[in-house]
C-alpha cells in the first residue's frame, strides 16, 4: 500500500529518474532466492496452531541468523520423476534443488545436467552436518554408484507387501507369487508404476535363477556382495526376450488383481477393501499405524525386492551456495527427525537423535522379544556404536518396516536407468495398462462409495496427525 501512495504524489520527471536511474542495493539487505522442486508431502509442515514452523521457514530464519541475509524460497511440487524432468527441461524457472529418485539421478548425471557438490577427497566440504551424520551404509552405496559428487541423500526405503493378518497367510506373502495366487483373486492391489511393477514381473520371470542364488548364499558358497551383485544383474534385465516374458506374466497377473494404484492402496488396505497391497515402505508405515493394532503387517518377499533412494541434486546453473546450505540444514539431526516423523520414510541421517527417535516409538520395548540390529545403518555416527539396535514385540510393524535389517537389505537391489531399452519397456507398459481389466475388477472399482472413501481418508489423516503430536509432545517433555 505504501508504494501505491508514493507513486500518486511523485512528480512525473522524478518518476522517470526512479525508473531509469541506477539502482544501488546494500549487500547487507540483499534478497536471495532459492528455488526448490520436490515431491508432494515430502517435507515437514505444521498442522495446527502451536506446531513448529515449516522446515522452509526454519531454514529462512536459520540462514538469516547465520549470514544476516534474507532468503526467499520458491517451493514447487511434482508427482513423478518424469514430471520433475519435464519441469526442469521446459520451465523458465531456474531451479536450484531437485529431489529425484536413484534412476533419475543416474539419467541426469549421464546427460550432464547437474552441478557437482563441493566434495574434496570424499568429504562434503559445504555439508558438514551431512558429512558427520549420513549413514555409512547409504553413503557407501552413493560412493559405489558414482553419485557422491552429484547428489546428497534424503530418504530411502524398500518395496514389499502390506497384508491383512485376518485374511492373508504370513507364509503366502513371503513371495511375489502371492500376486498371481487365485486364493487372493481380486484382493491384491499393485503399483501403477512401470518400474516397480516391471521389477515384480522380473522376480517372477527369473524365479529359478533368483532361488538358486538365494540357496548359494544361504549355503555360504557365495558372499553377500556376490549374491547382491548377481541379483542386481537379474533384476535389471531389459533384454527384448525378458521384456516379452515380463509382459506375458503381467497380463496374467492383471486377471487376478484388484487393480492398479499409486496412492489409494494405503487407504484400501486399512478399510479392508483389499487384503494385500504392494507398497513402498513409507506408505506401509502409514497404513500400519492407522489400522487397528496388529491388523496389518509388512513383508519383504524372500526372493528380494528393490531398495530405492531419493536425493538432492543441483541442476546446471543452480545457486550452489544456497542449495548446499539448505541440504546441510536438512541434515541437522533435529531437522531430520522432524522430517522422518512427518513423512514416514527412512532417513539418510543417522546419529544419536535418530536413535532416540526410534526409542520413543510406541513399538519400542526394552524387553521386546525381537531385536533388530541397525549397526550397518548407524555405524560410527553414534556416541556409543554398541547401542545401534532396538527391541520390539511388533515384528513387521512400523519400526521394522522403516528400518529394515541388514539381511533384508542384502536381497534388495538398486534398479538402474533402463537406458536405450527404456522406450521398449514404456511401450510394453502402455500395452499392459491399455488392455481390458477383468469384469470383476471393473465392478469393484466402479462401486466404491466416494463419500465413504473421503471419510476414511479424513479419519486416517487425523489419526496420523494425533500420533505425531503425541510423539512431539513426548520429546518436548523429556527435553
Amino acid at each position: 500500500m505504501k508504494k501505491i501512495k508514493l507513486f500518486r504524489v511523485v512528480p512525473f520527471f522524478l518518476l522517470l529518474l526512479l525508473v531509469k536511474g541506477p539502482t544501488i542495493t546494500s549487500k547487507a539487505s540483499e534478497n536471495l532466492t532459492l528455488r526448490i522442486l520436490n515431491w508432494h508431502d515430502y517435507i515437514y509442515e505444521p498442522e495446527e496452531e502451536g506446531d513448529d514452523p515449516s522446515i522452509v521457514d526454519q531454514f529462512k530464519a536459520d540462514y538469516k541468523a547465520k549470514t544476516g541475509k534474507d532468503v526467499n524460497v520458491i517451493y514447487e511440487l511434482f508427482t513423478t520423476n518424469e514430471d520433475m524432468y519435464s519441469k526442469m527441461k521446459l520451465s523458465e524457472m531456474q531451479y536450484d534443488l531437485l529431489c529425484p529418485s536413484d534412476y533419475m539421478i543416474q539419467r541426469l548425471i549421464r546427460e550432464d545436467r547437474l552441478e557437482k557438490f563441493d566434495v574434496t577427497d570424499g568429504v562434503y566440504t559445504a555439508l558438514p552436518a551431512y558429512q558427520e551424520y549420513v549413514s555409512p551404509y547409504l553413503r557407501g552405496i552413493f560412493d559405489d554408484n558414482g553419485w557422491t559428487e552429484y547428489s546428497a541423500g534424503y530418504m530411502w526405503g524398500t518395496m514389499g507387501l502390506v497384508y491383512n493378518t485376518d485374511v492373508a497367510n504370513k507364509e503366502d506373502v513371503q513371495t511375489w507369487d502371492v500376486i498371481w495366487d487365485s486364493k487372493y483373486a481380486h484382493k491384491v492391489s499393485i503399483k501403477d508404476s512401470m518400474r516397480d511393477t516391471y521389477l515384480v514381473g522380473l522376480f517372477r520371470v527369473h524365479k529359478e535363477e533368483v532361488n538358486s542364488l538365494k540357496a548359494q548364499y544361504e549355503e555360504g558358497t557365495i558372499t553377500a556382495e556376490a549374491y547382491n551383485d548377481a541379483l542386481t544383474i537379474l533384476i535389471n534385465d531389459t533384454s527384448d526376450e525378458t521384456i516379452a516374458k515380463v509382459e506375458k506374466e503381467l497380463n496374467t497377473m492383471k486377471e487376478n488383481i484388484f487393480g492398479f494404484e499409486v496412492d489409494s492402496g494405503k487407504f484400501d488396505i486399512v478399510t479392508g477393501k483389499i487384503a494385500i497391497n504392494t507398497a513402498w515402505s513409507g506408505d506401509a508405515v502409514y497404513s500400519i499405524g492407522d489400522a487397528p493394532e496388529g491388523k496389518l503387517r509388512y513383508a519383504l518377499p524372500k526372493e528380494g525386492s528393490n531398495v530405492w533412494f531419493d536425493g538432492w541434486v543441483m541442476p546446471k546453473g543452480a545457486n550452489k551456495e544456497l542449495a548446499q546450505a539448505f541440504v546441510n540444514f536438512l541434515s541437522e539431526p533435529s531437522i531430520a527427525v522432524q522430517n522422518v516423523d512427518y513423512i514416514g520414510y527412512s532417513p539418510f541421517i543417522a546419529g544419536d537423535e535418530m536413535l532416540a527417535f526410534i526409542e520413543e516409538h510406541d513399538e519400542y520395548s526394552e524387553t521386546g522379544s525381537y531385536t533388530r540390529d541397525l549397526s550397518y545403518f548407524f555405524g560410527e555416527t553414534l556416541t556409543d556404536p554398541t547401542a545401534a539396535y532396538f527391541k520390539t514385540d511388533a515384528e513387521g510393524a512400523q519400526l521394522t518396516t522403516q528400518f529394515p535389517s541388514e539381511e533384508e537389505i542384502i536381497r534388495c537391489v538398486v534398479m538402474k536407468d533402463f537406458g536405450d531399452q527404456n522406450q521398449k519397456v514404456v511401450e510394453m507398459w502402455t500395452r499392459i495398462r491399455s488392455t481390458k481389466m477383468s469384469p470383476v475388477m471393473i465392478v469393484l472399482l466402479v462401486t466404491v462409495p466416494v463419500i465413504g472413501v473421503g471419510l476414511v481418508i479424513y479419519f486416517v489423516l487425523r489419526n496420523k496427525k494425533n500420533k505425531r503430536h503425541q510423539r512431539r509432545k513426548g520429546r518436548e517433555a523429556s527435553a
